[in-house]
């Protein structure tokens, strides 16, 4: 009987386990859809302040700017009014350049 009982919460715990990895991956691809952008860009920015790198060797830059970075190759526009503002949504191979001065 505590044998069968054991079985059971065991495979319970299981499956538990495997819903939690399944909910974070399906969310992990939800956030890479959300940037819009699948393949790499192989430059560099020349700064970046707001930077979410990851220990796979990839990041993205969250700084919204007045103008997008040349090697940027997907430049959105986040913020219209009062002055548009722009948001580069690629993903970089690296590491973060220097945080951006302040002008």
């Amino acid at each position: 009987m505590k044998s069968s009982t054991l079985l059971v919460i065991l495979v319970l715990q299981a499956v538990l386990v495997m819903g939690i990895f399944a909910a974070v991956a399906k969310e992990n691809a939800a956030v890479g859809e959300s940037k819009g952008n699948t393949e790499t860009n192989d430059g560099k920015l020349g700064c970046c302040t707001n930077c979410n790198f990851s220990f796979s060797g990839l990041y993205t830059c969250d700084d919204i700017v007045s103008k997008c970075d040349p090697v940027c190759k997907v430049c959105k526009v986040v913020k219209k009014n009062p002055v548009k503002q722009f948001q580069c949504t690629d993903t970089f191979i690296g590491i973060c350049g220097p945080p951006c001065k302040k002008n």
